[in-house]
């Protein structure tokens, strides 16, 4: 289930939530609810099409069945419980959409009401998110966020800036673009953060600074968690950061993810990050550079 919230600002209201999981009409019913002008997306959208099936591995393929609420409950049932053949034969086949509403965005068929701004999540499909990027597809009122992209929204007077980076944060992977032919990392239906695309962050949040604007950084990664998104974060100058929820079994407003005890655990987490990163960057760094020369 999704992760709603709203913030009006002098009659602007932006909506924000996650893991819509191909779900995507249903943003559109969550806009007329909550009469959102704007919504901001942290990931999980469903950058899926039929194509994406022969690229999406079996365990990220369960996954996203059990949880896309585009799927009826005994369809979901029934694909969980058969072979992994038959499970790819079945979505396959199959004359209705299953994994995501993507297809019919992209074809026209389905619009977005409102401008919607989205970071990818971990469950995506690489080559479709490289499309986007190389001008290949392009959805109406459809915005993403990333190390090549930022994007402005007038709200009452107050000029927001949105900075994303979607993917999940692993650690081993800063340095590998998987399937990806460009600075996009991914594969087998599942995408990651490298260190590539932080400092191209970096450098794009530089070359637009602004003080006069309020900035926002959206995530697919919890900043509360990744002591690397929250570095991230303070470098550019975020006043907000944003992002998906970490999937609690219950609903828990503090926790050491949300709520820090004392500024000395935050500079503990972010040290710890660096320390992390260094060791990485230690054990890689000879093959890296080879590879840049």
């Amino acid at each position: 289930m999704s992760n709603i919230s709203v913030h009006s600002i002098e009659g602007k209201r932006i909506l924000c939530t996650a893991d819509v999981r191909g779900h995507i009409s249903e943003l559109n019913r969550l806009a007329r609810e909550f009469n959102a002008h704007y919504i901001i997306h942290t990931g999980d959208f469903g950058f899926y099409d039929r194509s994406s099936l022969d690229r999406i591995g079996e365990r990220p393929l369960k996954h996203w069945i059990q949880y896309t609420t585009l799927m009826p409950s005994q369809t979901r049932s029934r694909l969980l419980a058969s072979s992994p053949d038959q499970m790819y034969r079945t979505l396959e086949q199959s004359p209705h959409t299953l994994l995501s509403e993507f297809s019919e965005f992209l074809s026209g068929n389905k619009q977005l009401d409102v401008p919607v701004y989205t970071v990818w999540g971990a469950c995506e499909d690489v080559a479709i998110i490289e499309k986007f990027r190389h001008g290949e597809y392009h959805i109406d009122n459809l915005f993403l966020l990333d190390e090549a992209s930022t994007h402005v929204l007038d709200v009452g007077g107050v000029s927001l800036r949105l900075f994303g980076l979607g993917g999940a944060v692993v650690q081993h992977k800063l340095f590998d673009n998987g399937e990806g032919t460009d600075t996009i990392a991914g594969g087998l239906g599942v995408m990651w953060t490298t260190a590539l695309q932080i400092g191209e962050l970096v450098e794009l949040a530089s070359s637009v600074y602004d003080p006069t604007e309020t900035r926002m950084l959206v995530t697919h990664a919890s900043p509360g968690r990744e002591g690397l998104l929250a570095q991230l974060a303070l470098t550019l100058h975020a006043d907000f950061t944003i992002s998906a929820g970490l999937h609690f079994r219950y609903n828990i407003a503090y926790n050491e993810f949300a709520c820090q005890p004392e500024i000395d655990h935050f500079r503990n987490r972010l040290i710890q990050s660096q320390e992390q990163f260094m060791q990485l960057w230690d054990a890689i760094k000879e093959q890296v550079e080879e590879s840049v020369e």
